[in-house]
């Protein structure tokens, strides 16, 4: 049996049913329950269960023995630590339509949270500090997410946004340092400025539409994978990394800034309404020059694979560097098992007779079964079409 904390909620009644206004004592473990003296629970007030500095982890989690006490006053700011154990989980009931902001701020041990079903906001600071968030999927009916909504929510890694999200208000992950992947709707058509500021581990980003992503990947200088969805197409673009620095020019006293690397002349083909596609595939000459060999062969694959405006002198020029480093890249795909990709390099014709063995040794070496399996039958089919054809003649 795991300990129990006592915690008192205070809530408010109305014709609506009740609103949690806040708490006394922390357990690690609460249940919000459906009702409260028959009515139903429909809201947490604002700072309902904030705090402004939380407990230390319990060595063994705690379950909240909740009490209640009609009250009136709600709250306007995080309380002082209290008494009990830190929060780690939390279960909203699905009666819950409406959470006010800040109403998990500074909950630095939350881990994990379930929304009720029919929450359309997540309001301002709703998780700001909690640090410690690690699962969290947000109800498809979500229609907005405030300012700084998830400020610091440093281990959060994946989030996806429901599609009928239309505004996602300024700085709402920001902070979100092990954030790797994201997505932004179709119809959120107002986005405000620094969403993604000090996202250092975003990598990937999938826009439903091309709009509002210059702006939005301005504050990020690391290595993107955007996927943008135009409306008779898909596109996957790799956007290579770039440094910069501030030099002073004393005598105008004023700075200027050095870039290192390729990313910034890349970026400059990403328009918030459009991309530069030929602008973007003229680059390449300069990436195969500057950045790793992975990087290089990783943006033509992407591009090849969605071809998206892409001329043809231009496909052939990412097929020869394909083809010219094909070993190198059949060993990278293999080593992370991606079929997919090794059967679009058969499609266009890069395996050959010469070739296709060392592949075939390099999948059995690394255990690659489905690989192996796929190469041999390939092997197989090609050598016997061979033989027909010489009969033939």
């Amino acid at each position: 049996m795991k300990p129990t904390k006592k915690v008192i909620l205070y809530y408010k009644a109305s014709a609506e049913g009740i609103t949690i206004l806040g708490a006394k004592g922390r357990a690690s473990q609460l249940h919000i329950p459906e009702t409260i003296d028959g009515k139903p629970v429909v809201a947490l007030g604002a700072f309902a269960f904030a705090i402004e500095t939380e407990q230390p982890m319990a060595e063994e989690e705690s379950l909240g023995e909740i009490s209640f006490c009609l009250e009136t006053e709600e709250r306007t700011a995080p309380p002082p630590q209290e008494e009990g154990d830190a929060l780690v989980r939390i279960v909203l009931p699905d009666t819950i339509c409406h959470i006010g902001a800040s109403a998990f701020f500074g909950c630095s041990a939350l881990r994990a949270i379930l929304l009720p079903e029919g929450l359309e906001e997540i309001a301002p600071n709703t998780f700001s500090g909690c640090s410690h968030l690690e699962a969290l999927t947000l109800p498809e009916k979500i229609k907005k997410i405030g300012c700084y909504a998830f400020y610091d929510c440093h281990t959060i890694k994946t989030l996806a946004i429901p599609k009928k999200v239309h505004t996602i208000e300024r700085y709402a992950f920001y902070n979100c340092r092990s954030l790797t992947k994201m997505n932004i709707p179709k119809n959120a058509e107002h986005l405000e400025t620094g969403l993604f500021l000090n996202c250092d581990s975003l990598y990937e980003i999938h826009f439903g539409q091309c709009k509002h992503i210059s702006d939005l990947i301005a504050v990020l200088n690391h290595e993107l994978l955007l996927s943008i969805d135009f409306p008779d197409a898909r596109v996957k673009l790799l956007i290579p990394d770039f440094q910069y620095e501030y030099i002073e020019d004393t005598p105008a006293r004023m700075f200027h800034q050095i870039n290192y690397g390729t990313g910034h002349l890349f970026r400059q083909c990403i328009r918030n309404a459009d991309i530069d596609f030929r602008r973007y595939d003229e680059l390449f000459y300069l990436t195969r020059r500057e950045d790793a060999a992975v990087l290089v062969l990783l943006l033509a694959v992407y591009r090849l694979s969605y071809p998206y405006r892409l001329p043809i002198e231009r496909r052939e020029t990412y097929l020869s560097y394909v083809r010219e480093h094909l070993l190198f890249a059949v060993d990278y795909y293999i080593q992370h098992a991606d079929l997919e990709v090794l059967r679009l390099f058969a499609q266009w014709g890069l395996f050959t007779a010469e070739v296709l063995p060392k592949m075939i040794d390099l999948a059995q070496k690394k255990g690659k079964t489905e690989i192996l399996s796929f190469l041999m039958d390939y092997q197989h089919k090609n050598a016997v079409q061979t033989k027909k054809k010489n009969f033939d003649l």
